[in-house]
């Protein structure tokens, strides 16, 4: 459930479900990790552009024996996909700088909304087991000047997504950093485990997790926190 890096935005070509998700016909992290765990892997609910306020209705229909639920969200509600539309054309741009700043921000009223949509999953599938999923550091530091910017912030959103997390004071609902497994790994690198097209920036798979990421980074970090192995 979520967002873009769990429906597989970066790893094209996309599931024709009549849907704009961008749901990765082949190469998701739940597609990976269903092959290499005991789960079956029985839909893929996450969505392009889904925020907090979306996890309602993509918890409609899910059964409630669900055994595991994986989770990426938090990054729209602090305005990731604003931050991208502004800094492609020109990262130097005040406009630029303006929406990180902004997307900072609006960490402060995140750790609430978190708290309700972890609290609300827990509740609609008693039985399952519920992996947050951090973001992953997207380029290789160093990289460039707004590439280091936007790690920064990216560790900021995943200190809150932690800390509500622990706040829900469950052992059903963990934290998974994929921190290690992304490292070393970010744009710019030599083997980059995220999608971009320097020629075309606003190529919807740029900067979400590709095959690689999706296989070597998220599953990977499910299977190394054990949260692939039936309880």
């Amino acid at each position: 459930m979520g967002d873009s890096f769990t429906s597989g935005q970066g790893a094209p070509p996309y599931a024709f479900d009549g849907t704009a998700c961008l749901r990765s016909k082949r190469a998701s992290y739940p597609i990976f990790s269903a092959v290499v765990s005991p789960y079956r892997l029985v839909s893929n609910n996450a969505c392009s552009g889904a925020s907090t306020a979306d996890i309602p209705a993509q918890l409609l229909g899910v059964s409630p024996s669900t055994a595991l639920v994986t989770l990426t969200v938090g990054g729209i509600d602090a305005g990731s996909n604003v931050v991208l539309t502004a800094c492609a054309p020109n990262p130097a741009s005040p406009v630029c700088l303006g929406a990180i700043n902004n997307s900072v921000a609006q960490l402060s009223v995140l750790a609430p909304k978190l708290v309700g949509t972890y609290g609300l999953v827990a509740d609609t599938l008693p039985q399952a087991k519920i992996a947050v999923l951090s973001y992953p550091r997207q380029f290789k530091p160093g990289f460039s000047p707004l590439g280091d910017v936007l790690n920064g912030a990216t560790d900021a959103l995943n200190t809150v997504l932690a800390g509500s997390v622990a706040a829900m004071t469950t052992p059903r609902i963990r934290f998974v950093d994929a921190s290690q497994e992304f490292a070393a790994h970010g744009v710019g690198s030599r083997i980059p485990y995220f999608a971009f097209d320097p020629l075309n920036p606003f190529a919807s798979a740029n900067f979400h997790p590709n095959a690689l990421g999706n296989s070597l980074g998220y599953a990977r970090a499910l299977v190394n926190d054990g949260l692939l192995r039936r309880r």
